[in-house]
């Protein structure tokens, strides 16, 4: 960044009252119910509370006898205990029979326990005889009994509105009685790339082109958090560029551009949604890379307008208009996770005005834990796909120095940030 940018950057938008512009005119979608085969992945649209209790009656954690406990207080190896059987019960039997004092009631795990009952002992510490039993083992009140609604109480809270649902989550709202779940219509994004140079992925190349990686790259990310998302690349036109724009109005939710949006003499976009009459909430931000996005609104609609250079892209996308089309989704938090990380150099500001983001790359020290060093390649494209987390140097700082623990955000999973280097440091 040279020194002219930084003096011309004081006229900018600072990033945190860009995210909060962009978060105070993104509006929750509407809701729908689905079926919860199609429910991974979504957000919750409304508070959801238990319908049945799990399991629906007392039911036996093992396959063994149940009984009196007080039958079998001082049973043991030198003085078994014997008892006189009755019907046995099966999981998923509606009648259970009952247990009278002297008697036992063979049962399998998951049958419902027999009334008079109140300890199951297991089979292994049993040995049928006859039409009796040969307990060798006390068993205490509630012995390998789950009692209703243990799992689940009908009428309990178990997941509030804004929630992602995981698949551990769909199978405790299916034993809660759901099978159909309200929740948040995903945003359908229009992803328009602007360039005479880009080519769509397949489509030949000729002298001066290059593929659009910026509108593919956008696409996973949004694919990444299940928005569904839909391509065109458009020429350096502006009746092209309009055609396209008044299109994806129709179609879309949000539209976000890609490329054009400085301002010289061939970026058309901001220039264009000008004449067609957009809300313009900002244009250019003092983040590094990234500064001329812009963000705005369209009769309601949320358009970003992102840099053409792949970082300005990526950084301007994931740290200023995602937030704002997930906040549409029904997300309420960032993102991304933020951990703590011990920096492994020294890492200078360009500019304390500015804040400025790193790509870097996450490490384990048996001795200082979780590292993280800035990664910097000499190909841009290579910077972009080799991260797995960033560093933010935030407005004010000049210098974070190398041992500082610092937040970064994790832009790949965990296990896949840290890679093999687990495994590695406990060899």
């Amino acid at each position: 960044m040279s020194r002219g940018e930084m003096d011309e950057g004081k006229d900018y938008l600072g990033y945190f009252e860009a995210l909060h512009r962009i978060l105070a005119c993104t509006f929750l979608m509407s809701a729908e119910e689905v079926g919860l085969e199609g429910c991974l992945g979504r957000i919750l649209a409304v508070d959801v509370k238990a319908r049945v209790d799990s399991p629906g009656v007392d039911v036996s954690l093992k396959d063994g006898y149940a009984l009196r406990s007080l039958d079998v207080a001082e049973a043991c190896t030198a003085r078994p205990v014997r008892l006189r059987l009755t019907a046995p019960t099966f999981a998923g039997s509606s009648r259970a029979g009952a247990v009278e004092p002297g008697t036992a009631a063979k049962v399998f795990s998951g049958a419902p326990i027999p009334s008079g009952a109140d300890a199951v002992v297991a089979e292994e510490f049993c040995q049928e005889e006859s039409n009796q039993v040969v307990i060798r083992i006390s068993a205490e009140p509630g012995r390998n009994i789950l009692p209703r609604g243990e799992d689940i109480r009908a009428g309990a809270l178990l997941f509030r509105k804004g929630q992602r649902l995981l698949p551990g989550h769909i199978g405790l709202l299916a034993a809660a009685g759901w099978d159909r779940l309200s929740v948040c219509v995903r945003p359908r994004v229009a992803i328009v790339s602007i360039g005479d140079e880009v080519v769509a992925p397949g489509r030949p190349l000729v002298p001066g082109q290059l593929y659009a990686s910026n509108m593919v790259t956008l696409g996973a990310w949004l694919r990444n958090f299940d928005i569904p998302s839909f391509v065109q690349v458009v020429r350096d036109d502006t009746a092209a560029i309009r055609q396209a724009l008044l299109h994806f109005y129709a179609s879309a939710d949000a539209i976000l551009t890609s490329g054009g949006a400085w301002g010289s003499e061939r970026d058309f976009i901001v220039r264009l949604l000008d004449g067609l009459g957009w809300n313009k909430v900002f244009h250019r931000v003092r983040i590094g890379p990234g500064k001329g996005v812009a963000f705005g609104l369209w009769e309601g609609k949320p358009v970003f307008c992102l840099p053409g250079g792949p970082p300005s892209n990526e950084i301007a996308f994931l740290q200023l208009a995602l937030p704002g089309i997930l906040r549409m989704a029904g997300y309420s938090g960032p993102p991304f996770a933020t951990i703590s990380a011990r920096l492994r150099v020294d890492l200078e500001a360009r500019s304390a005005d500015w804040t400025q983001f790193v790509h870097a790359r996450l490490s384990m020290d048996l001795k200082d834990g979780l590292q993280v060093t800035p990664h910097r390649p000499k190909s841009r494209l290579e910077s972009i796909a080799a991260a797995t987390c960033l560093i933010t140097i935030p407005e004010g700082e000049v210098r974070l120095e190398a041992g500082q623990m610092i937040p970064v955000q994790l832009i790949a999973p965990l296990s896949q940030a840290m890679g093999n280097t687990c495994f590695a440091s406990c060899e």
